[in-house]
């Protein structure tokens, strides 16, 4: 694998759930003025989290939009780089999408982030009269729409008689501030997903593997990019991380996560489960070890999932000691 070095960066999937939009807003503010690196909305119009059975997308609840979140926080923040983790296909045109990240990078003054992915929870989709193929044909239609949005942020003209679009003399313009503005691909699918992430992607997000098999996953994707002759190191390697809730002690951090994601509906058996295996609760010396072994493996930004309420006592302590451990 391609070696890389440097800071981890840090940041933040919002979950747009369960929230108030003053929240949001201030959550944006306080991940913005606290130094972090990402501030991420997520793209969902159903909760995305598990019921009693850990089916996840059954159940309903209040959910703001990702791309409207994401132009609320350009009016409250001035540094953190933002987008959606990731904007699904199969509900989103690409070239509107373009459009859309165009104008968040002019009132971000350049700090947008296309967020593209092949779109997952079929309740969703179904919900909202958004069509659900079978997984071939939605790899199929996320790659027409990856293609499309690299051309167009790359100042083309698009003309296409694809399977799944049709597009006629389309352009970008204005262009963004940002040249280009970065195209961020998720999924970690490793024949299908990473060679489209080698053709077209600036930013890699991976889903969230222990360091071992990010490690694996991002050689794979350097094959590919040798493949068709493009440089491995051009492709930014994030990945999307569980809840983290840092504590004096990890039974402590456990009890908090638990607490909070019981206030997202999650079953307390289910959350409980689900604050136990995330590798990043903990104290702060147990999590910034954790988050050095993605760095050696590769990893150069963490998008922790940050559940409402927020946990101001976690957000400090990883602003603060567990950053300071990072760069030590």
């Amino acid at each position: 694998m391609t070696a890389r070095t440097g800071r981890l960066r840090l940041g933040f999937q919002v979950w747009g759930q369960y929230v108030t939009w003053d929240e949001l807003m201030a959550i944006g503010r306080d991940v913005d003025e606290l130094g972090f690196d990402e501030l991420w909305a997520n793209d969902h119009f159903l909760p995305p989290i598990p019921a009693a059975d850990g089916e996840i997308g059954q159940l309903d609840g209040p959910v703001f939009e990702g791309w409207s979140t994401l132009f609320g926080w350009a009016g409250v923040t001035h540094h953190v780089r933002m987008g959606c983790l990731v904007s699904g296909a199969g509900y989103r045109n690409p070239a509107l999408l373009v459009k859309m990240a165009t104008a968040l990078d002019h009132a971000t003054k350049g700090r947008a982030v296309l967020g593209l992915g092949a779109g997952w929870l079929e309740r969703e989709h179904e919900a909202f009269g958004f069509d659900f193929p079978p997984l071939r044909q939605r790899i199929d239609r996320f790659m027409e729409a990856a293609a499309i949005c690299r051309l167009l942020l790359h100042g083309e003209t698009v003309n296409v008689a694809g399977d799944w679009y049709v597009m006629d003399g389309a352009r970008n313009d204005p262009p963004p501030v940002q040249q280009p503005l970065p195209l961020a691909i998720g999924g970690s699918g490793e024949k299908r997903t990473l060679r489209i992430v080698a053709a077209n992607a600036d930013i890699w997000n991976a889903d969230g593997d222990d360091p071992d098999s990010f490690r694996r996953r991002s050689g794979i994707l350097d094959e590919h990019c040798r493949v068709i002759g493009r440089d491995p190191a051009a492709i930014e390697r994030t990945a999307g991380l569980p809840p983290p809730c840092i504590r004096a002690t990890r039974d402590d951090a456990i009890a908090a996560l638990t607490s909070t994601l019981e206030r997202q509906s999650i079953p307390r058996a289910v959350a409980a489960d689900m604050a136990a295996r995330s590798p990043f609760v903990g104290t702060v010396q147990s999590v910034a070890s954790r988050l050095r072994e993605h760095r050696d493996a590769g990893l150069q930004a963490a998008m922790f999932d940050w559940p409402a309420p927020f946990d101001r006592a976690t957000l400090e302590a990883l602003a603060g000691p567990v950053r300071d451990a990072l760069e030590r």
